[in-house]
């Protein structure tokens, strides 16, 4: 790791234990995450990816923010996100456009962004 790096996951390892906001909670795994998948890249390419084990049925694909749309109700906005992976008629979905970044802070996707979106089921039920 560089330096930077080792700071940041220092800092990331202190706040996640006394963190109460599920929201920061999450998005600072999430940051941790990234840095130790930078590290694993860095220190052993010649290795398979670790996969970190999920314990909801999911999947994962590519997608982008394609536009940015006006909203009476919204001053940030709506946008619409492709997900070239769907049929036809469902390749597009609009959201709002607020997410929370790695330091659990609100932000908005700009046109253009790529995107991975990830969707997971609540349970186990469901047909094989």
């Amino acid at each position: 790791m560089t330096p930077e790096e080792q700071v940041r996951m220092n800092e990331l390892c202190a706040a996640i234990q006394e963190e109460r906001n599920y929201e920061r909670f999450a998005a600072m795994l999430h940051e941790m995450s990234e840095l130790i998948a930078r590290k694993e890249q860095r220190r052993f390419p010649d290795q398979p990816k670790i996969v970190w084990a999920r314990n909801k049925p999911w999947t994962s694909m590519s997608a982008s923010a394609k536009k940015l749309l006006p909203s009476v109700d919204d001053p940030k906005g709506r946008v619409e996100i492709s997900i070239p992976q769907a049929d036809d008629l469902f390749r597009e979905i609009r959201i709002a456009n607020q997410l929370t970044s790695v330091d659990g802070q609100p932000m908005a996707l700009a046109a253009g962004t790529q995107l991975t979106l990830t969707l997971e089921a609540e349970n186990q039920v469901g047909a094989e």
